[in-house]
C-alpha cells in the first residue's frame, strides 16, 4: 500500500514548523502560516513525482504525535534521508511569492533575443575575408 499527502498530514503538521518556524523580527512567515502542508507541498509533490514516493515514505516513518523534543527527531533521520524531507519542505516553503518578495527575490526575468545580426556580420566579415591564417605543421 502506498503513502498519500492524507496519510502523513499528522507529521506534516508538527515537522513543517520545526523545520521552518518563521521569524516575525525577520518578517518571514512559518511554514503553517503560508500552508506549506496543505496547500504548496502537494503542489511540489507532483512536480516531483520522481521522488514524492521517497519523501512520504520517510515522512510515515515519523511520529505522528509532536515529540517533546522534535528537533531531536529530525536530526536523528539519516543525512540522505533528510535531504529528500528537507528539499520537498523547504523548496514548497520558497514557491510561495510572500517569502520570495520577503527574500527580495524577483523571479525569473525574460531576457529579449533580439540579435543584431548586422553588428555580428561586421565583426565576423573581416575574419573571413582574410581567410586561413594558420600554417600546417607536420610532425
Amino acid at each position: 500500500m502506498s503513502v498519500t499527502i492524507e496519510d502523513i498530514q499528522p507529521q506534516l503538521s508538527w515537522l513543517c514548523d520545526t523545520m521552518i518556524p518563521g521569524s516575525a523580527e525577520l518578517g518571514m512567515p512559518s511554514a503553517s502560516e503560508i500552508g506549506v502542508a496543505d496547500k504548496l507541498l502537494p503542489r511540489s509533490l507532483k512536480a516531483r513525482a520522481d521522488l514524492a514516493p521517497k519523501f512520504l515514505e520517510l515522512v510515515a516513518t515519523l511520529p505522528t504525535e509532536r515529540p517533546a523534543d522534535p528537533l531531536a527527531v529530525i536530526n536523528a533521520v539519516p543525512v540522505n534521508d533528510l535531504d529528500v524531507i528537507g528539499r520537498f519542505i523547504a523548496g514548497s516553503y520558497f514557491a510561495d511569492l510572500s517569502v520570495q518578495k520577503g527574500l527580495g527575490y524577483t523571479g525569473y526575468i525574460a531576457l529579449p533575443m533580439d540579435p543584431d545580426y548586422d553588428e555580428i556580420m561586421a565583426i565576423v566579415e573581416p575574419i573571413m575575408e582574410r581567410g586561413p591564417c594558420y600554417v600546417e605543421v607536420n610532425a
